[in-house]
C-alpha cells in the first residue's frame, strides 16, 4: 500500500465519507478508498494535494507553505475543479464517473466508483504484450469512449497505459482528464512523451479529434509489441530532414496475416502528418472494422481455424466464378454475329479487342501478383478493394469481387446473429451497397420501434415511480416509505427510501438511548449510543461528553459542584532528590534516585480551599472546622487541619464522588511540582521563586528569609492561584501552606519506593509534609526540602491537597 505523511488516516472522516484506506499517491493528489457509513458503499476519492506546496494540519486542513506556493495551489486547484466539471457531465461505461465534487479541509475532492482491477502499465508489466484477441478487445471500446467524449467537446490529450484502468471484468475505463481540462495553457499541451502527437509539443498545435487517435494508437503499439513508440518530436525531425522514420513500423511487428485490420488502424493512427491519420474516431473505427470485421476467425479463432473455414468456402467461391464465366459466355454467343467472316472462338487466354480480331490477355506483372497475394493472405475487405481500384483490368479483379461477395456473405451472417442495431450499421457500414442492405434497413428500423416502445413504457414506469416517491417523500412516516418499499423494489429511489426509513425508526429510538447513556454518564454508554445512531440528533453532545470524561494528561475537570477542580499529570521519570553539589542539601534529601511513574494521574490544581473544607464540614463528612486567623476563609486555603482531618476529607471525596481520591504521596508530589524543573527551585532560579509562591522572601525581614527575592505579602496565606502556575499548571507547590502528603516519616530515601507509591514503613503516628510555607525562608521552600508532623498537629502554615486515580 502506498503511504503519504500528509495523507489523512484511516478511521477519519472528510463531510460523511469516513477513510478506510489509501489507494494511490501522485505529486498532485492522494486517492483514497471511502465509505458512506449511510449506505455502506465503498468509493474512491480524490483529493488535490500537490505535496511540494501544501502542509496538512493537525485539525485535517491543507495550508500553503508560502505566498507563492499559495497561488501555484490555487491555479491547480482551479484545473482540478475544471477538471471535475468536465468530467461530471460524462456518462459512458469506459469513461471513469465522477459522482460530485466538493469542497473541504481548504482543498477539493471528487468522488468517483470504486473499480476493481489495476491500471492499463502495471497489467502489462505483469502480464505481457497483448495478442490479437486482447488488442481488439481494448480497442474497440476505447474508440467508443473517444468518440463520446470528442462528441461532448472534449479532447483527452493524454491517452496513455497509466490513464486507462483494467476493471476485473476486463472493460478499460479512462482516467485523468486533466490535461483536458487546462485547455490553453502551454504547459498542460505536451501530454505524454510516446504516446503524445506532433501537434501537442507546437504552440499552435492544431488540437484535436485526431491529437487522442495518435494516443491510443501508440498505447496498441505499446500494448501489442511490448514497446514505446519514439517520441512524436524525433519522427517530425527525421521527416523534415527526409530521413526515415525512426519507429519501428507496426506493420513489421504485427503482421495484418495475424493481426488483421488491427495493424492497419494502428498505422493509420500513427501518422505524422495531422491530415493523414483519420479526421475523427467515426471514420477511423469503420475504417478498422472495414479491415477486420469478421470477428470469429480474424479475432477469436486460430490460424487452424482461418484455413479451414477457407477451405469450406472455396467451392462456393469456385461455383460463383464458373457461373459468372459460363454467363458470359451464353451472352456472347447468343448475341454477337459476324457476317463478314468465320465465327472466331477465343481461347481462354484471349479476350475480344474489337470485330473480328482478339489479343492475348496481358500476363499479371510482378507488383500486382505481389498485391493479389498480400490481399489474400490479409482476407480483408479494405485488402480487396484497395486492389481493385489499383488494378482494375487485372486478371484477379473478378476473383477479388467474388471474395468481397463471400466476406459479405460472411458479414451478413454474423453480425445478423447479434441482431443489434450498431451490428446492422456495421454490416451497412463495411458494404454500404451490399447483397443484404435492404434486409438491414428493416431490421434496424424494427428494432428501433421496438426500442422505441420499450422508451415510452419505461418513461411510464419512471413517471409513476416519481410520484409515488414524492407521496411517500411529503408523507415521510415509516409507513409511507414502507409502501414505496413495497410497491417499487427496484424503484429509482430504493437506496434513499430505505435509509430514510431507517433513519426515521432509528429516531424513535434516538432520544432514549441518549436519556440511558446519560444516566450511566461513562464514555463507554456514549460510544454505544454514537455507534447504535451514528447519524442521531444527539451525537454533538454525546462527543462532548465523552471528551468531558476522557482524562488526557492537561485536561482540567472536577467530579461534582463542591469537588476541587483536577488537572491530569502524565506519567514519567524524575531524579527525586538532591545531591551532594546542592550548598542547602540536607541528610533527609538523600540519596537522590530515580523514581518512575508509570500511569498518569489527577492532582487539585490549587490546595483545599476553606471553602471546599466548608462544605464537608456541612455535609458531616468533616467533624471540625477551622479557624481563619481573621485572614478569610473563601479561596483561601484551608489551615489548622491534622493529617488525620485531610484523611477525613478524602474519605468524604471518595464517598460523594465514587472515584479514588487520596493524599499524594511524597514521590508524586515532588513530581508534580517539579514539572520538569531539575533545579531545586520553581521556575529554575532563586531570583524568580517569588513569582512561584507565597513565602517568606525579603519583605519578611526574617533571620531566614529568602532575600532573593520579595513577594506581595508579609504575612499570613495568600488565595489560591495567586501567583505563577508551574508547567504541569500546578499552583502554589511553593509557599502558602505546607502539604500533607500519605509517606510515613523517614529520615532518608535508603529503601524508599521508586515506582511513585507511598512509604507505607516508617515512623507513621508521623507524617511528611512539602513546598514550605507563607512563613518559610529559603531552605525550606526548594523543590526536594522534607518535613514531617505529628499526624494530629495542626498549625497555621499547614494544609494539603489530594490526588486522583485515573481509571479509563
Amino acid at each position: 500500500m502506498n503511504t503519504h505523511s500528509s495523507a489523512l488516516h484511516p478511521g477519519s472522516y472528510i463531510g460523511d465519507l469516513q477513510v478506510n484506506a489509501i489507494l494511490g499517491v501522485g505529486s498532485n493528489g492522494i486517492t483514497y478508498l471511502v465509505t458512506d457509513p449511510a449506505i455502506g458503499t465503498r468509493f474512491a476519492l480524490k483529493e488535490y494535494l500537490p505535496g511540494r506546496y501544501v502542509t496538512r494540519r493537525d485539525d485535517g486542513d491543507v495550508m500553503a507553505n508560502d505566498e507563492q506556493a499559495e497561488q501555484v495551489f490555487a491555479a491547480g486547484l482551479r484545473a482540478f475543479l475544471n477538471e471535475a466539471r468536465i468530467v461530471a457531465a460524462l456518462e459512458h461505461p469506459n469513461v471513469v464517473r465522477i459522482l460530485r465534487y466538493f469542497e473541504a479541509h481548504g482543498t477539493a475532492y471528487f468522488l468517483m466508483p470504486y473499480y476493481q482491477g489495476q491500471p492499463l502499465h502495471h497489467h502489462l508489466e505483469s502480464q505481457g504484450v497483448f495478442d490479437r484477441d486482447q488488442a481488439r478487445a481494448l480497442m474497440l471500446p476505447l474508440m467508443d469512449a473517444l468518440e463520446y467524449i470528442h462528441n461532448e467537446g472534449v479532447v483527452h490529450q493524454d491517452i496513455k497505459p497509466a490513464n486507462i484502468y483494467m476493471r476485473e471484468d476486463g472493460n478499460p475505463v479512462l482516467l485523468d482528464f486533466g490535461v483536458a481540462a487546462a485547455q490553453g495553457a502551454p504547459a498542460h499541451k505536451l501530454g505524454s512523451e510516446g504516446y503524445a502527437a506532433p501537434e501537442q509539443a507546437e504552440d499552435e498545435g492544431n488540437i484535436g479529434p485526431w491529437t487522442d487517435i495518435y494516443g491510443l494508437a501508440a498505447t496498441l503499439y505499446r500494448c501489442v509489441t511490448g514497446r514505446i513508440p519514439v517520441a512524436a518530436s524525433r519522427r517530425q525531425a527525421a521527416l523534415t530532414a527526409a530521413e526515415p522514420d525512426p519507429l519501428t513500423a507496426f506493420p513489421e511487428l504485427a503482421p495484418a496475416a495475424q493481426y488483421g485490420g488491427l495493424t492497419d488502424a494502428v498505422e493509420l493512427g500513427l501518422r505524422v502528418q495531422v491530415s493523414e491519420r483519420p479526421r475523427d474516431v467515426g471514420h477511423w473505427k469503420q475504417s478498422f472494422k472495414s479491415l477486420d470485421w469478421h470477428r470469429t476467425v480474424v479475432v477469436r479463432g486460430d490460424t487452424g481455424a482461418y484455413a479451414k473455414e477457407r477451405r469450406e468456402w472455396l467451392p462456393l467461391t469456385l461455383l460463383v466464378i464458373f457461373v459468372i464465366v459460363m454467363t458470359g459466355i451464353g451472352i456472347f454467343l447468343l448475341t454477337d454475329k459476324s457476317p463478314d467472316g468465320p465465327t472466331v472462338t477465343p481461347a481462354a487466354s484471349t479476350v475480344a479487342d474489337s470485330p473480328g480480331a482478339a489479343t492475348r490477355v496481358q500476363q499479371p506483372s510482378s507488383e500486382e501478383k505481389r498485391r493479389w497475394q498480400g490481399a489474400l493472405e490479409a482476407d480483408t475487405v479494405l485488402g480487396y478493394r484497395r486492389f481493385i481500384e489499383d488494378f482494375p483490368e487485372s486478371v484477379y479483379a473478378n476473383q477479388a469481387r467474388t471474395q468481397l461477395a463471400v466476406l459479405d456473405e460472411k458479414a451478413w451472417q454474423e453480425l445478423s446473429a447479434e441482431d443489434s442495431v450498431p451490428a446492422y450499421e456495421d454490416y451497412l457500414d463495411i458494404f454500404p451497397d451490399g447483397i443484404h442492405q435492404a434486409e438491414a434497413l428493416q431490421r434496424i428500423d424494427a428494432i428501433r420501434q421496438a426500442e422505441a416502445k420499450k422508451e415510452r413504457e419505461r418513461l411510464e414506469r419512471e413517471r409513476l415511480d416519481k410520484l409515488a416517491w414524492e407521496a411517500a417523500n411529503a408523507e415521510r412516516t415509516v409507513e409511507s416509505f414502507d409502501r414505496y418499499i413495497t410497491d417499487w423494489p427496484a424503484g429509482m429511489h430504493i437506496e434513499e427510501a430505505t435509509r430514510i426509513r431507517r433513519l426515521l425508526k432509528d429516531q424513535g429510538d434516538d432520544d432514549k438511548a441518549f436519556q440511558a447513556a446519560l444516566k450511566l454518564n461513562t464514555r463507554d454508554a456514549f460510544q454505544a449510543y454514537i455507534d447504535a445512531f451514528p447519524g442521531g440528533a444527539n451525537i454533538a453532545a454525546a462527543l462532548q461528553h465523552i471528551d468531558d470524561l476522557t482524562l488526557r494528561p492537561g485536561k482540567v475537570f472536577k467530579d461534582c459542584a463542591d469537588c476541587p477542580d483536577m488537572i491530569v499529570i502524565p506519567a514519567g521519570a524524575f531524579w527525586q532528590g538532591s545531591d551532594d553539589t546542592s550548598p542547602l542539601a540536607t541528610a533527609i534529601e538523600k540519596p537522590r534516585r530515580l523514581v518512575t511513574i508509570d500511569e498518569p494521574f489527577a492532582v487539585s490544581t490549587h490546595e483545599i480551599t476553606m471553602a471546599e473544607w466548608d462544605r464537608c464540614f456541612e455535609d458531616k463528612g468533616c467533624t471540625t472546622k477551622p479557624t481563619d486567623n481573621g485572614w478569610g476563609r473563601a479561596d483561601r486555603p484551608v489551615i489548622m487541619v491534622s493529617w488525620n482531618d485531610a484523611e477525613e476529607y478524602v474519605h468524604w471525596l471518595n464517598e460523594k464522588t465514587g472515584q479514588s481520591y487520596r493524599l499524594p504521596s511524597e514521590s508524586e508530589w515532588e513530581y508534580f511540582a517539579r514539572a520538569g524543573e531539575e533545579s531545586d527551585w520553581s521556575g529554575g532560579d532563586p531570583a524568580t521563586v517569588c513569582e512561584y509562591g507565597n513565602i517568606a522572601g525579603a519583605e519578611t525581614g526574617f533571620r531566614w528569609q529568602h532575600s532573593e527575592c520579595s513577594d506581595r505579602l508579609a504575612l499570613g496565606t495568600a488565595p489560591v492561584g495567586s501567583f505563577r502556575a508551574n508547567s504541569f499548571g500546578v499552583y502554589d507547590t511553593t509557599g502558602n501552606v505546607s502539604e500533607w502528603t500519605s509517606d510515613c516519616m523517614n529520615l532518608s530515601y535508603l529503601d524508599a519506593p521508586v515506582d511513585g507509591s507511598a512509604w507505607g514503613r516508617g515512623i507513621c503516628s508521623s507524617h511528611m509534609t512539602r513546598g514550605g510555607s507563607w512563613v518559610t525562608g529559603s531552605r525550606e521552600i526548594r523543590l526536594p526540602a522534607r518535613f514531617n508532623l505529628k499526624n494530629g498537629d495542626r498549625n497555621d502554615f499547614t494544609g494539603f491537597r489530594v490526588v486522583r486515580i485515573i481509571e479509563e
